[in-house]
């Protein structure tokens, strides 16, 4: 190598290309698809429109690497904000999604006002609209009823994530209660086969959609209306649902509910609201989760994570009433790994090692002040 000379200088068009892409996928990773990101696809200091400006030769693979123009973040409140910024804006939009070519895409929109202060987005949006592979969309209830000249042309779409951009949690329930006919935006997406829903308190209510389609499942949410009894009713349908992560919060007036068995449900994840700095979960996690079991049957579980803050006085007889249900629903437990609180008694142990019987093939038990617990059946 000659002095000065550049090390990606040596490096191959396919390799280069390889590297961009491995670029793109750690802006886009999975750790932050359930969140706002903080910067926008129209950012020209950010990949890919920086990688171009290196040098000719990466100008060129950039431009003729469509998979590196697939991922669109809009932030509707910083891009079109101001008239001049807007229209900048909206031509970075149309050469970026020009770009991206026919592959399908992944697409982030972010606002706390919806499109009023930026319609002319919308039409982009939908042009590209039949390409729409992944959409995260956090925008105010009242502004789905812009987006309703969508319904029956996301025909691609295959994830699906919803939250709602309240800080008001009051004003989110009263958008929700005044829906007349809900959201029907997504109710012809047929090939819908992941769900997360953020803040959505009714969601079979507020939300239309091919529910015996989904195949994953994940619903949060800070509202305290969500109850068990609310997430029970709820899956109802789901007979396709092969994993869940799902919210406990004990349900005290449960009205009249029905028993449920998820045939395929193959992995599950149960987590208190500790998170959301909700006092009231945090009381009842533990009863929370044993409370969500009883109601289901899980022939096919194979693995079951409980994400909860219990109280240390029940630690370990909700430990041994979760594995008791769990075997109601024919599950043999072949491993268990448990975090427990120091201060659970041997007697509390001993337990949960007698329930166990026969032993488990793995079993690990660890000290520690949260409790997570991890079943494999």
């Amino acid at each position: 190598m000659s002095k000065g000379a550049c090390a990606a200088a040596l490096l191959d068009r396919d390799t280069l290309s390889e590297i961009f892409r491995a670029c793109m996928e750690l802006l886009d990773s999975p750790e932050n698809c359930d969140s706002i990101s903080t910067h926008t696809t129209l950012d020209t200091s950010r990949a890919p429109w920086v990688l171009g400006q290196v040098c000719h030769s990466w100008r060129h693979i950039v431009l003729s690497s469509p998979l590196l123009w697939t991922s669109v973040n809009i932030l509707l409140d910083r891009d079109g904000s101001e008239h001049n910024a807007a229209r900048r804006a909206l031509f970075l939009l149309d050469l970026y999604l020009s770009r991206s070519a026919s592959c399908p895409l992944s697409v982030s929109i972010h606002s706390s006002t919806g499109f009023q202060r930026s319609p002319f987005f919308l039409r982009s949006l939908i042009s590209a609209s039949s390409r729409w592979h992944t959409l995260l969309i956090n925008i105010p209830i009242s502004s789905y009823e812009t987006l309703s000249v969508l319904t029956g042309f996301l025909d691609s779409l295959k994830v699906l994530h919803i939250g709602v951009p309240y800080q008001n949690k009051s004003q989110a329930i009263r958008d929700f209660t005044n829906l007349r006919d809900g959201i029907r935006l997504f109710r012809f997406c047929n090939n819908l086969e992941r769900l997360t829903l953020n803040d959505i308190p009714f969601p079979r209510d507020v939300i239309h959609l091919p529910w015996a389609r989904i195949h994953c499942l994940s619903v949060h949410s800070t509202l305290s209306l969500v109850t068990n009894s609310i997430t029970i009713r709820a899956l109802h349908g789901l007979r396709n649902l092969t994993s869940c992560s799902l919210e406990c919060r004990f349900a005290i007036n449960c009205g009249k509910l029905h028993h449920l068995t998820l045939p395929m449900l193959r992995s599950m994840t149960l987590f208190s609201a500790e998170h959301y700095h909700d006092t009231e979960a945090i009381e009842d996690s533990g009863l929370g989760a044993a409370q969500m079991l009883s109601w289901l049957t899980l022939p096919a579980l194979n693995q079951l994570q409980l994400r909860q803050k219990f109280k240390i006085e029940l630690e370990h007889s909700i430990v041994v009433e979760v594995i008791q249900l769990l075997r109601r629903s024919g599950c043999e437990i072949r491993g268990l790994q448990l975090h427990l609180c120091p201060s659970i008694s041997e007697a509390g142990v001993m337990s949960i090692l007698k329930e166990l019987s026969p032993s488990p093939e793995r079993l690990c038990l660890f000290p520690g002040y949260r409790a997570f617990y991890n079943l494999q059946s």
